[in-house]
C-alpha cells in the first residue's frame, strides 16, 4: 500500500522492477536514455518518439509505461492520488497530439491471465487531442471479455471541454471498486472538482493493477508526462476521508493549476457496445499470416514466434480500441531488491496450473480443429514447468 509516492532502487531497465511507496512496478520501455527518468525520489518523467516500443509491442504502438507487479482483487475499493503535467511539444507552448487511435496516460489495467483472453482497460485516463478524457469498459459477469467477442460496454465519462495546460501539474484522484458483480463505482476529480461520479458494473470481474506512463498509437510528435506524489489506498484505507497529494519536498517551478472546468450536471452515461479490432484467424505459425491487431504481432515477436507473419495493416483509426498487447506474461511478486533492480520479472502466473494449462490445450486442440467455438484467434497453448519457475497460463489475443 502506497501512503507515500517516493521512488527507491529506480531502474529504466525494461524487464525490472523499482519501488513506489513500497509497491513494486516493472518497466516497459524501448530501453532508450530519455524512455524513462526519475528527476527526483517523488517524480517519473516518460518520453516516447515514434518507434519507441516496448519489447513486446509492434512497431504501431509507441509506449513507455510502468506497471504494478501485484493485481488488486476485484471487489476492492482503491484511492488513487498523484500529479500529472503534459510538456510542451508544439508551437507557442503548446501540446500537439496527433495519434490517431489512441493517447492512454493512465491505466487499471485488467488480469487477462485470470480472464484467460487479452482486454482493453477497464477504465482510462487518455488525451483525445489535447484534451483529457476518462472511458470505462464492463462486460456482465460470466461474459467473454475479449473485443472481439462483441460483449464489452464501452462509456466516455467525461471528456475536458478545454485543452490541457503545458508545464501545470494537474491533481487527479481516482477512486474506484472494480466490480461487474456489484458495488462497481468510479469517482475522478481534477484540480479539485469531480467531473465523474458513476456507479455501475466496471470491468470484468476480475483482479486490476495500476499502469502509467505513456501507451499511444505511433505518432510523428515527441511528447513527454510527468508524474508525481503517486499514492495508492486499497481496501479499508481507500475509504477514508482522502487527501490530494501534495507538492512534496521538490521545487515545483510551474504555474498553480487552475481549476479544469467541469460540467454543470452530472448525466448518467449510456453504455455503448466497444468496437471491435479481432485478429483475422490464424494458422501454423509457421506460415504467413495477415492480421488487423499490430499487437498479436508484437506479442508473437516477444516469444520468438513471428517469423513467418506478415507485415501489419495500416494504423487505427480515430474510433478503434487501443490495441491490446500482451504485456504482463506474469510478474514474479516476491520480495522487491533493496538495493539493486530486480533484472527478470517472469515467474509463475497463478496457483491453478492444471486447470490453466488444462484450459490452455483443450483451447489449442480446439481451434487446430478449425472450431468455430469459444477460443479467440491467437491463442497458443503454454503449459512449461521447471524447478525454478513455471508458465501455467497460454497467449491469447495481447492485452492492453
Amino acid at each position: 500500500m502506497d501512503t507515500t509516492g517516493t521512488i527507491t532502487s529506480f531502474s529504466s531497465t525494461p524487464m525490472t522492477r523499482f519501488s513506489i511507496g513500497g509497491d513494486s512496478y516493472g518497466v516497459q520501455d524501448a530501453s532508450t536514455s530519455y524512455s524513462l527518468t526519475n528527476p527526483d525520489s517523488q517524480t517519473l518523467r516518460f518520453q516516447v518518439q515514434q518507434g519507441d516500443h516496448a519489447w513486446y509491442d509492434s512497431s504501431s504502438v509507441d509506449r513507455s509505461e510502468v506497471s504494478g507487479a501485484v493485481n488488486i482483487p476485484g471487489g476492492t475499493p482503491l484511492n488513487l492520488n498523484y500529479q500529472f503535467m503534459v510538456e510542451a511539444n508544439g508551437p507557442n507552448g503548446s501540446f500537439t497530439n496527433t495519434a490517431d487511435g489512441w493517447f492512454i496516460v493512465g491505466q487499471m489495467h485488467n488480469d487477462d491471465n485470470a480472464s484467460g483472453v487479452g482486454t482493453s482497460p477497464p477504465f482510462a485516463i487518455q488525451l483525445v487531442g489535447d484534451h483529457l478524457q476518462v472511458v470505462a469498459r464492463y462486460v456482465q459477469p460470466g461474459q467473454d471479455p475479449s473485443n472481439g467477442a462483441g460483449n464489452v460496454q464501452m462509456l466516455t465519462l467525461w471528456t475536458d471541454p478545454n485543452p490541457i495546460q503545458t508545464g501545470v501539474y494537474n491533481n487527479i484522484q481516482i477512486q474506484a471498486d472494480v466490480s461487474n458483480s456489484g458495488g462497481g463505482y468510479l469517482k475522478v476529480s481534477i484540480n479539485g472538482t469531480q467531473v465523474v461520479n458513476y456507479s455501475g458494473p466496471l470491468g470484468y470481474g476480475v483482479g486490476t493493477n495500476w499502469e502509467y506512463g505513456i501507451y499511444r498509437s505511433t505518432a510523428p510528435e515527441t511528447v513527454a508526462v510527468d508524474y508525481r506524489n503517486m499514492t495508492l489506498l486499497t481496501g479499508a484505507a481507500a475509504t477514508s476521508t482522502p487527501t490530494q497529494p501534495t507538492t512534496g519536498t521538490t521545487t515545483d517551478t510551474t504555474t498553480t493549476p487552475t481549476a479544469t472546468t467541469a460540467p454543470t450536471t452530472m448525466v448518467t452515461p449510456t453504455a455503448t457496445q466497444d468496437p471491435t479490432s479481432p485478429a483475422t484467424a490464424l494458422v501454423s505459425p509457421g506460415a504467413t499470416v495477415t492480421t488487423t491487431d499490430p499487437s498479436v504481432l508484437g506479442a508473437m515477436g516477444a516469444m520468438g514466434l513471428a517469423s513467418g507473419w506478415s507485415t501489419p495493416a495500416a494504423g487505427a483509426t480515430a474510433a478503434s480500441l487501443p490495441s491490446p498487447d500482451y504485456s504482463r506474461f506474469g510478474f514474479d511478486t516476491g520480495t522487491l531488491a533493496t538495493g539493486t533492480p530486480q533484472t527478470t520479472w517472469w515467474g509463475d502466473q497463478g496457483t491453478a496450473a492444471a486447470s490453466q494449462a488444462g484450459s490452455s490445450f483443450a483451447l489449442l486442440n480446439q481451434y487446430l480443429a478449425g472450431s468455430s467455438g469459444g477460443a479467440n484467434g491467437g491463442m497458443i497453448a503454454v503449459a512449461m514447468s521447471g524447478p525454478a519457475w513455471t508458465q501455467n497460463s497460454f497467449l491469447t489475443k495481447p492485452q492492453s
